[in-house]
């Protein structure tokens, strides 16, 4: 009998497990660790699995024994050898690691520290999440983005006309003020996320606990993105906002006791002194990205030196953010006029072609650097001293945001490229400086500042063009070097589509019925959006018109293995219940760890839900009373159980505690069939698995305040080959909400090849559009069955 070769008993493993117990029950490992025998053996079984690397666990194991505590520097030395270790492994077909590289290699060394008994804080004082994606997040894919119309909006309401020259100059300000204010608006960011989580805190067993339990979600509502009419002349927008907010947080305050007011200004104090500098620097985007073959390093630029880059007709103009010889902020007139001077005398040389280079995986961009011709090295060694590209070569704004970030943006080196549509702006965003939230805050904040610069400008006489134009570097590859590039590894291929015919207010009413009918019926908004794509993935039919292309691409040779995948891929739809990747902000317990990706899928199996939806609607159409009040009693109570389960799972998530998997174990209103899932909530969120975990993102930035003028949204994918959908989500102020997707599906890259990828975006349309449209017609159903009367 022939013994088949899995991961666990593969010779690599059973090395890696050898080497590991020869160490782990050692002498020093029993002093420094408070873990049990079994727990031992369990993390040993996850390493050697995880991991097959013969003796480098083991090795890093003993370094740990030996040293004092785990520093970033040694977490990071550590990881790049078991990366390396991992690449050398031969045996790739046995083991999944080769599609979730750093995920799992940190999964591993996070077990490493344990049996070494070392504070993980001490291996990531920035955070697991921050460690992950210098490691993960490193590609042009792992970018996401977001669109603003306020800028041109508001001046077409006030009759207001710029000259080219002002446009580009109120944005170009907009980014100069922004790098010189960054520091101060991270601040605000994170004294108002501490600030009333303190005070959450130390008002917990207060009656009135709820009330400043929702400080926080109270000043997300008046929180300004840009000075008001009652702006102090001296004041700039962080001082202003910052105003804003203390005031607030007096009021909120003022009736409390005397001791408990100075208890919190002790702490928040405290927590300032130790922990604010070093969240500016975690974030802080006055740096540029070195990549390595394994990780990012962030390089910190003297404001001196930094220049915000413009794209104009494809060359890169540098213009500085200092006056001449001081840090003080560029004058506007200087700016206007090297503005004017570019577009009055643009520069006669080749286009710059970087585009290509963007898309190459970061992990081969040291070697090629090297092969590139001296002036384009010393050129993009320019680059990167430019933390904000802004391309001023107009893009069409009826375009997916995936495709209009595609433009001239850099080589990724930096953190944002602003685009400019003609009707709107486009904020392309490195998710290792930037996640969903804050890039959608930041994106409103500049919109603000460069109308305020419009509004000034508009004012002036016609600009004068300086002297001099600034400096624009050659970055123009020949045919020779694009040649060159198709031997590098590049990012995989991407199909994008969008929609905004989702019946937001159904949805709304939908849970204002769930409220009439039921306290349990507690499903949101984004419940309803991730049930409904469980519900989707196996209902999902391509349109007819779509499966007669594909059979006909079938029949050419060679086209047939890439419509042979695309149909393969419609099919597997319908067999996997997805594991969705939902990030869950953690910056309101704790800024530095910026969020917390949980992966959920949804139980419908044991709901019996699409079953139980198709009985309850037969009856409710054609079924008598009594039959149709039991089922929709069932169905319902099936409803709530899934929204309480999925909300345990968040609460695990964001507060990283026990407690409310025992407490759910508890709740009489849970329905039997969901019981055994309980047990699948892990005791701690462990943030690695479930990025193991997931094969879709799907992410909701919510609901925009009034005064935002927010449109679109993108997310972005991170580096494991595994994530093949990723969702983005935003409603705007005028309650519109918008749906993204970004597709990787092995199909597209191969469509691609065969010069296909305008079929490649009809099929990801017509996957959104079924989403959207079946999502539309479930919440009538639904709607149909709450709202009915008994």
């Amino acid at each position: 009998m022939v013994t088949e070769t899995t991961p666990h008993n593969h010779p690599a493993t059973v090395l890696t497990r050898q080497e590991l117990r020869t160490v782990a029950h050692s002498q020093l490992v029993r002093e420094l660790s408070s873990l049990s025998l079994p727990e031992v053996e369990g993390l040993v079984e996850r390493i050697a699995c995880n991991t097959p690397t013969g003796n480098v666990p083991s090795m890093i194991l003993n370094g740990l024994l030996r040293a004092g505590k785990a520093s970033p520097q040694t977490a990071q030395r550590d990881m790049n050898l078991l990366l390396r270790a991992m690449h050398n492994v031969k045996d790739k077909a046995v083991f999944a690691f080769f599609f979730a590289g750093p995920a799992i290699a940190l999964h591993s060394y996070q077990a490493i520290l344990q049996l070494a008994g070392k504070d993980p804080d001490s291996a990531f004082p920035n955070g697991t999440w921050q460690f992950y994606v210098d490691y993960a997040l490193r590609d042009d894919l792992a970018r996401h983005a977001n669109e603003t119309d306020g800028f041109d909006t508001t001046l077409r309401q006030h009759h207001l006309t710029l000259a080219p020259v002002d446009r580009l100059t109120a944005w170009v300000m907009a980014a100069v003020y922004t790098l010189h204010q960054y520091d101060d608006l991270l601040a605000n960011e994170w004294r108002e996320r501490t600030h009333t989580r303190l005070l959450r805190e130390l008002t917990r067993t207060l009656p009135e606990a709820k009330r400043f339990a929702n400080a926080y979600r109270l000043w997300e509502k008046v929180r300004p993105y840009g000075r008001g009419a009652d702006v102090a002349p001296a004041d700039n927008y962080p001082s202003y906002r910052r105003q804003k907010f203390d005031a607030f947080m007096a009021q909120a305050i003022a009736a409390l006791p005397p001791a408990l007011q100075q208890a919190w200004r002790t702490q928040t104090e405290q927590a300032e002194q130790e922990q604010l500098a070093s969240y500016q620097k975690q974030l802080g985007i006055l740096a540029y990205l070195e990549p390595e073959t394994y990780v990012e390093q962030h390089l910190p630029l003297d404001k001196k030196e930094v220049h915000v880059g413009l794209i104009y007709r494809d060359q890169y103009y540098f213009i500085p953010i200092c006056q001449p010889n001081s840090t003080l902020p560029a004058h506007i007139q200087t700016v206007r006029g090297q503005i004017a001077a570019i577009l009055a005398h643009p520069i006669d040389q080749p286009p710059a072609t970087l585009t290509p280079l963007a898309e190459v995986r970061r992990t081969a961009v040291p070697a090629l650097k090297k092969t590139l011709p001296e002036d384009i090295q010393k050129g993009l060694s320019n680059l990167c001293a430019a933390p904000i590209l802004v391309n001023a070569d107009p893009q069409p704004p009826h375009l997916p945001l995936a495709q209009i970030r595609r433009a001239e943006r850099g080589m990724g080196d930096h953190a944002l490229t602003i685009f400019d549509t003609g009707q709107s702006f486009v904020f392309d965003q490195s998710h290792i400086f930037f996640d969903g939230a804050w890039g959608a805050a930041l994106a409103e904040m500049m919109t603000n500042e460069a109308l305020a610069w419009a509004t000034y400008l508009h004012t002036l006489p016609t600009a004068v063009p300086s002297k001099t134009r600034p400096f624009a570097p050659l970055l123009h590859l020949e045919t020779k070097h694009l040649k060159s590039l198709e031997s590098v590894p590049k990012v995989t291929a991407e199909a994008s589509a969008e929609s905004a015919e989702i019946e937001y207010k159904n949805i709304l009413r939908l849970r204002q019925f769930f409220k009439q009918r039921s306290g349990l019926l507690q499903l949101t908004v984004n419940d309803l959006l991730v049930l409904y794509r469980a519900i989707h993935a196996a209902r999902y039919q391509p349109s007819p018109s779509l499966q007669a292309e594909l059979a006909a691409l079938q029949k050419v040779r060679e086209s047939r293995s890439a419509a042979t995948a695309a149909l393969e891929a419609m099919r597997e739809s319908g067999r996997q219940n997805p594991a969705t990747l939902i990030p869950v902000d953690a910056s309101q317990r704790s800024p530095r760890d910026r969020l917390y990706p949980m992966t959920f899928e949804v139980p419908l199996a044991e709901l019996d839900l699409l079953n139980l939806h198709a009985q309850t609607m037969a009856a409710l159409d054609g079924g008598s009373k009594e039959q149709f009040n039991e089922l929709r009693r069932t169905y319902l109570h099936m409803l709530a159980s899934f929204g309480e389960l999925f909300s345990r799972a968040k609460a695990v998530g964001i507060e990283g505690k026990s407690d409310s998997v025992t407490t759910m174990k508890l709740l009489a209103n849970l329905h039997p069939a969901l019981q055994k899932l309980l047990n699948t909530i892990p005791d701690r969120f462990d943030t690695l698995n479930d990025l193991l975990k997931g094969r879709e993102v799907f992410s909701n930035v919510g609901v925009v305040v009034p005064s935002s003028s927010l449109r679109r949204f993108i997310t972005a994918k991170d580096d494991n080959e595994k994530k093949t959908l990723c969702w983005g989500v935003l409603t705007d102020a005028d309650g519109v909400m918008r749906m993204s997707l970004r597709d990787f599906r092995p199909h597209v890259a191969l469509l691609h090849q065969q010069n296909q990828a305008a079929l490649a975006q009809r099929i990801t349309q017509d996957y959104l559009d079924s989403y959207v449209h079946g999502l539309n017609s479930y919440v009538r159903d639904v709607k149909r069955i709450a709202g009915n009367q008994p």
